[in-house]
């Protein structure tokens, strides 16, 4: 039986992270609009150690246990320490889709919010047409609270945004 976890930012992790962060598809969901260097990557990387309560944030990135491959990221950002509540993301390799993977990576990182960073909610928005990434974050427990109208602009025009929380 395979075991995954979530582990911090590595050096070796920068090759993976540069494909993933330099394509443009991954842009409009991530509102990005131009590649990453290598260089502000290493840098990104290195700072990357940071407490989350620091800086709001922390990246994971999900392995198997015996392997420290980077199979895909969970980001947990936005946080606000009175609120308890941080907005959380999950990319996961395209190789490695449709395995369960980022259901995994949602239920270590809900386990990790709630044991270690002391949050009470954490609340993802995601385009209204995007229904696998719906099914996924449901599949784990969080609710559909709200719709966002036009909320983004994409090329092909403005989205809405669904609201998901877990917690409360």
């Amino acid at each position: 039986m395979v075991t995954y976890q979530l582990r911090a930012l590595e050096p070796g992790d920068l090759d993976a992270l540069l494909r993933w962060e330099n394509d443009p598809m991954h842009w409009v969901v991530g509102q990005r609009t131009s590649p990453y260097s290598r260089d502000s990557l290493e840098r990104y990387i290195q700072a990357a150690s940071a407490d989350f309560w620091d800086v709001g944030q922390i990246r994971f990135v999900l392995c198997t246990t015996a392997n420290p491959e980077a199979l895909g990221l969970v980001d947990v950002f936005h946080a606000k320490r009175l609120h308890r509540r941080a907005e959380v993301g999950v990319l996961i390799d395209p190789v490695h889709r449709q395995k369960g993977l980022a259901t995994e990576a949602l239920r270590l990182v809900q386990h990790w919010a709630k044991k270690h960073a002391m949050l009470g909610q954490l609340y993802a928005e995601i385009y209204s047409d995007h229904h696998d990434a719906q099914r996924v974050f449901e599949r784990v427990g969080f609710e559909r609270t709200g719709c966002l109208k036009s909320w983004v602009q994409t090329p092909e025009g403005p989205k809405d945004v669904t609201l998901w929380q877990w917690g409360a």
